[in-house]
Parts: C-alpha cells; structure tokens; sequence
C-alpha cells in the first residue's frame, strides 16, 4: 500500500543508475524457477536485442516491476503452459514483451488491470496460493508496475484477444517500454 500511495501523490523515488535488463531477467528467473518447475510451466527468457547492453534505470523498483509481471503470467497460466519474456531495442527504448497462453483478458478489462483493486472474475474462484493457478492477491501489483514503468518514462499496456478459462488458448501479452540515455 506504501508503493501504491507513493505513486498516487508522485513521491516514488526512482533512482537512476546502470542497469542491465537481462540481469534482472535473470535474478527473477531463479527466483521462480522452483514454482515453475512444480506447476510444470515453461519459463523462457529470450536474449533479446537490447537486453544486454547498459540502460540507466532503478534496478530495485525494475525488478520488483518485472517480477509482479512475471508472477501474473505464472499465476494465470494453467499448469503445463508457457510464458515467455522477449522484447526488442528501439530508438531511446527498450521495450520488454511477457506473454504467456494463460486465461487471458477480455479487451473491455484491459485498462482495468491496471486500476487499483483491479481483480477481474469471481475471486471467490481464485486460488488462495500466490503462485498457484489464479492465485488471488490484492489486485496492486499491476498498478504498482505501471506507475514504476512510467516513472522510468516509460508505457504499459496488455493485449490479449479475450479471457477463455476452459480453453486457455489466449495470448496475452504485456509490453513495456523502458526509456534510457543508452537504449537504441
């Protein structure tokens, strides 16, 4: 609630320093790869254009930011399903894609999940394990994530096609766009 009140009255300090995308990627990839391996998902992290090379970002509060989309896409992806991280380099950007063929999200809702206590569905369905199929939460990591994002100057948004919970074969896919001095 801390991070959420911060980003509502523009006080979240960001502190600008070298960072490297790819490392970060990597740091979060250990730290689920445990769950990932229990829930019989898929986690790959692409060596993409631009994620190798030095940008200047708040490596902690990038972190936390790609950690709660990561933990999104394992959380609304049934068990055996994949999520992948992959992106690219753009003039003055580096935009960082997390998609996964989860439950996906229906295009009415996709600025509502990132809207505080933005939870979508019967959260009386939802799971009580935070990394378990539709592992419920509080509904704040997304909006958390959008206001790091666009304090690096940077944009989110999600595209899914719709939310199928029986089929699961929906794409959805975060982009976000993190602006740098070295980025493109």
């Amino acid at each position: 609630m801390i991070d959420v009140s911060m980003i509502d009255n523009n006080l979240l300090t960001i502190t600008f320093q070298p960072v490297w995308v790819d490392r970060l990627l990597h740091i979060i990839e250990q730290e689920v790869r445990e769950i990932v391996q229990q829930r019989q998902l898929s986690l790959t992290v692409h060596a993409f254009p631009g994620s190798n090379q030095m940008t200047y970002g708040d490596g902690e509060r990038l972190l936390q930011a790609f950690r709660h989309l990561i933990s999104n896409g394992i959380k609304y992806t049934p068990d055996g399903g994949k999520i992948d991280v992959d992106g690219r380099l753009l003039p003055g950007f580096v935009e960082v894609i997390i998609s996964d063929n989860g439950i996906g999200i229906d295009p009415e809702n996709h600025v509502r999940v990132f809207e505080k206590f933005g939870r979508l569905g019967d959260v009386a369905l939802h799971s009580s394990g935070k990394t378990k199929f539709k592992g419920g939460g509080p509904g704040l990591g997304l909006p958390i994530t959008k206001g790091i994002i666009e304090a690096h100057g940077g944009a989110i948004w999600v595209e899914s096609e719709g939310y199928d919970e029986e089929k699961c074969q929906g794409l959805l896919s975060i982009y976000c766009f993190l602006s740098g001095q070295n980025a493109g």
